[in-house]
């Protein structure tokens, strides 16, 4: 490996050595398992000298997420003297991705599109999407990908969204979504993985997951935890003391008089009783004036 490449790759693993502590977050130097894992852009572009380097996974705004930088050497060129035609020289041409991968919550159809002004990738051969939006059409490819799955992907807020976040080349496998950039200049700082990561959850929030067979259902807000009413049962109103004698009857239902213990039960309403007759029957008694009599005068 030549010197900028080692100091590169050093200095990609110490920060994201240093990221993974500041948030919890795992980290590995190397990570070969990654190099076959999937089939998409980059992976299945041509070069030899593959590495994986500068792994982290973790989780960040509610996602499941893996970033590494993918090493590969997609040509050699030799220099030749022009007298002899003896080689006495080869040029390598060496190539570094970073690769964001992102769990989804459902699978999804198999899709990929790639970004046609790219120059590192070789997509002239393949077709454009067919949108609605023809100009948006004329900016991408899509590879090994059903054209009617294309467009359920290729929502009007979903291509709004690659074209305003800048977020060109990716792809859906299975429950995966992963996305690769190619910085010209430079390499991918921790902030970039950051911001990168925030653009991808707003892109992920915008997929028509109905596409994979099921819409993810959003997180319901918990209700407050009681304990079982088990635990406290409820007694009767007013609480009864043994050894003494309920003092209140229950409460009567409706359309019901009040019955009460120890009695005889009540007539159905209205009470049957004869009506009340003044002066009362054999008042006042023969041979005795009532009371105050003579009455006074007028």
């Amino acid at each position: 490996m030549e010197t900028n490449e080692a100091k590169r790759v050093e200095a990609t693993n110490a920060e994201r050595y240093q990221m993974s502590g500041q948030y919890g977050w795992e980290f590995s130097p190397d990570a070969p398992n990654l190099l076959e894992r999937w089939t998409v852009l980059p992976f299945n572009q041509r070069g030899d000298k593959r590495m994986a380097f500068g792994a982290l996974n973790g989780t960040h705004q509610g996602l499941r997420f893996s970033v590494f930088d993918y090493h590969r050497r997609p040509t050699v060129t030799s220099v030749h003297t022009r007298w002899t035609n003896k080689k006495v020289n080869e040029l390598d041409t060496i190539s570094i991705d970073t690769v964001w991968v992102v769990t989804l919550p459902t699978p999804m159809p198999n899709f990929q599109i790639v970004s046609s002004i790219e120059s590192a990738w070789d997509v002239d051969q393949y077709p454009e999407p067919a949108t609605a939006d023809r100009k948006f059409n004329r900016w991408y490819k899509l590879i090994d990908t059903d054209p009617n799955v294309a467009v359920g992907v290729l929502t009007p807020q979903v291509a709004g969204l690659m074209r305003s976040l800048k977020l060109h080349t990716w792809s859906l496998v299975g429950s995966e979504l992963v996305y690769v950039e190619n910085p010209t200049f430079g390499r991918t700082k921790p902030d970039d993985v950051l911001a990168t990561l925030g653009r991808l959850a707003q892109l992920v929030s915008q997929l028509p997951f109905h596409l994979g067979g099921g819409q993810p259902q959003a997180p319901q807000p918990q209700a407050p935890q009681y304990p079982p009413q088990a635990q406290y049962p409820q007694q009767p109103y007013p609480p009864q003391n043994p050894g003494y004698p309920q003092q209140y009857p229950p409460p009567p239902q409706y359309g019901q008089p009040p019955q009460h213990p120890g009695y005889p039960p009540q007539q159905p309403y209205p009470p049957q009783y004869p009506p009340a007759q003044y002066p009362p029957p054999g008042y006042p008694p023969q041979g005795h004036p009532p009371p105050g009599y003579p009455p006074r005068g007028y």
